[in-house]
């Protein structure tokens, strides 16, 4: 009765693993997936090779930049930071104005 049992749990075991088994359409699936991302990781480290490249080369070449031009685009962007902050404070004061004669208002 054992053996009986033992055959008939191994045999749904053997049946249930066999039909979690993805069909041969999702395994092509699975490996198109796996291509692309393939493709696209080499994508990418051909895109950071020839970025190193190119800064070998203007290195090499004496085309970076000086530290001149280095401070003025750095002063630029926190010059751009700095009026991008000034004018969300503007905004901020006027919309608190706002907000506080609305209240007036209302009472």
């Amino acid at each position: 009765m054992q053996k009986a049992l033992t055959y008939s749990l191994l045999l749904a075991a053997t049946l249930g693993l066999a039909a979690c088994e993805k069909t041969p359409e999702e395994k092509m699936k699975s490996a198109q997936e796996s291509a692309a991302e393939a493709v696209e990781s080499m994508g990418d480290a051909i895109e950071q090779g020839a970025e190193a490249a190119a800064d070998q080369v203007d290195e090499l070449l004496g085309n970076e930049p000086t530290p001149g031009e280095q401070l003025e685009e750095a002063a630029e962007t926190a010059a751009d930071a700095i009026e991008d902050a000034a004018e969300q404070t503007g905004q901020a004061i006027e919309d608190a104005g706002e907000a506080a004669k609305n209240a007036v208002d209302g009472e």
